[in-house]
Parts: C-alpha cells; sequence; structure tokens
C-alpha cells in the first residue's frame, strides 16, 4: 500500500515546476495617496457614519477606509465621495 499524493507531497515538499516559463513579474503602476490625503479619506469615512447613520454610513465607511488603507483612488470616485461627504453637516441624532 502507498501513501496518499498529498502526503507524500507533505514530506518531500511540492515536485518541480516543469510546466512552462517562469512567470512575469507584475508590478501596478498607480501612484499612491498621500499622507494628506490618506487623512482626508480616513475623516471622510468617520464623518459619513455620522452624515448617513444605518447600513448605508457603514458601507461608505467601509469603502473610504479600505481606500485609504490601499492608497489608490485619489482622483476617482473615491476621491469625489470622499469631498462630498466631507461637505455635508452632520445628521441630527
Amino acid at each position: 500500500m502507498s501513501p496518499p499524493v498529498w502526503a507524500t507531497t507533505l514530506v518531500l515538499g511540492c515536485p518541480p515546476r516543469d510546466a512552462g516559463p517562469e512567470p512575469a513579474d507584475v508590478r501596478g503602476n498607480a501612484a499612491g495617496l498621500s499622507g494628506p490625503e490618506r487623512s482626508r479619506y480616513r475623516a471622510a469615512a468617520l464623518h459619513a457614519r455620522r452624515v448617513f447613520p444605518g447600513a448605508l454610513g457603514e458601507l461608505l465607511a467601509r469603502e473610504l477606509r479600505t481606500s485609504a488603507d490601499f492608497g489608490y483612488g485619489a482622483h476617482g470616485l473615491v476621491g469625489r465621495v470622499a469631498t462630498q461627504v466631507l461637505a455635508m453637516p452632520a445628521a441630527d441624532r
């Protein structure tokens, strides 16, 4: 009785790759956000929870926070949303 394939791979390591050429080194060329722009996105995320209570505010906050964390999208839709959210007065609770 021979051991299962997964056990052989686990003990001996993966077999060498003879399937083709090495994968290409793919790097993006998008420009990242500056520090002040990231701070503005985070401020807009906090303000979105006050402006839009409930699920919509949470969705906007998550999207803005994610864009700030990953650091892309300054001139796109997310940047315009951040500008509009920061311009709105907070909702009364």
